[in-house]
Order: structure tokens, then sequence, then C-alpha cells
């Protein structure tokens, strides 16, 4: 994998960029496989962390997938936004706000980080992650908040990646997705 002079990273499979509000249309999720299905999820409190068996098949509907191109479209500027290309094909995505969280400001939160169900399990994730990582730095953050699905394949990607526990809470996240695994990355480390 190498980084060229216009910020897109090249690896021998995909090219990861940064998009800008103009790259997302109200259709640009259209194509993307989100689908998961998932069967145990993670309850408890991290002290206590605890397996649940919970099945149910995690996707996105027409309307939240234009929510979510708007929200993304609206980010892009002042946040980071990056596409993971096989061709023409959208392979992955991620973003981080650009909006201080936490008692000091030290947090960026990392919006979302989605791997198309066709190129799971190719490293995608690992190097859509270190987008982010090297966003959020770029922002002046010293740590990325991450508000994780709750599927243990996914809390244990970000923990393999290096997150913790959450040590601050945000609270409306936490309100708005009450199951998530709260998250946090250290950009300092």
């Amino acid at each position: 994998m190498k980084l060229s002079a216009s910020a897109t990273i090249v690896s021998s499979t995909w090219a990861i960029r940064r998009l800008n509000t103009a790259d997302i249309g109200p259709d640009w999720l259209d194509g993307f496989q989100r689908r998961q299905d998932v069967t145990l999820v993670y309850r408890g409190a991290p002290g206590d962390r605890r397996i649940a068996t919970e099945p149910f098949i995690d996707d996105w509907s027409a309307d939240e997938r234009r929510a979510l191109c708007r929200e993304l479209a609206a980010m892009a500027e002042a946040g980071r936004v990056w596409a993971a290309m096989e061709g023409e094909n959208l392979a992955g995505f991620a973003a981080v706000s650009p909006e201080p969280l936490g008692p000091d400001g030290e947090y960026r939160q990392l919006k979302e980080l989605q791997v198309d169900a066709r190129w799971r399990g190719r490293g995608l994730g690992r190097e859509l992650m270190a987008a982010c990582v090297a966003g959020g730095r770029a922002m002046g953050a010293r740590k990325l908040y991450i508000s994780s699905h709750s599927a243990i394949e996914t809390v244990s990607f970000y923990e393999r990646s290096g997150c913790v526990p959450a040590r601050w809470l945000h609270g409306p996240q936490v309100a708005l997705e009450p199951f998530d695994w709260q998250m946090e990355y250290d950009l300092e480390r």
C-alpha cells in the first residue's frame, strides 16, 4: 500500500480516496451490500461483557441509504469521508465527523466504517481504519470515539485495530444506539 500525492491510498486491489460533497449523490449507496447476518452480540458493561444470542439481519432500507448519503455529503468538507473503490465498484467507505466531542474536545467520532459484504475479510477494513486514524489526527483530535455495532465480529475488528472501551460516553449517541458498544482509539499512541 502506498500514499500518492493526491491523498489516494492505493493497494493491489482497491484505491481509497477522500471525497468531497459533490462526490456523494443521493444514490451513491444504492449498489452497496451492507447486509450482515448477526447471531452473537455483546451485552453488559465492558467489565461484565457477555455474549448473547440475538439473531437478526442488519441492513439498510432505501430511505436509510439516502439519509446516510445526505449525512455523509454534509460531513465531507469539514470532516473526512473516504471511499474504497475496486474499479468502478464501491467496496467500502468510512467517515469521521468534524465536531469536537468530550470534556476537552479531544474526540472526533468515527461515524461510519463499512465494507461491502463482497469485500469483507480482505483487509479493507484495516485500511479504512488507518485512513480514519490519519484523518482524526489531521483534524487535531487526540482520540476517535466509536459507537460500534455490538455484533461480536464488529467489536472484535475494532479491538484488533487497537480500540478499547470508551472512557467517556457521548450521551446522545448512547441514547440513539443503546445496544452499541462504546469504544475509543487513542490517536496519540
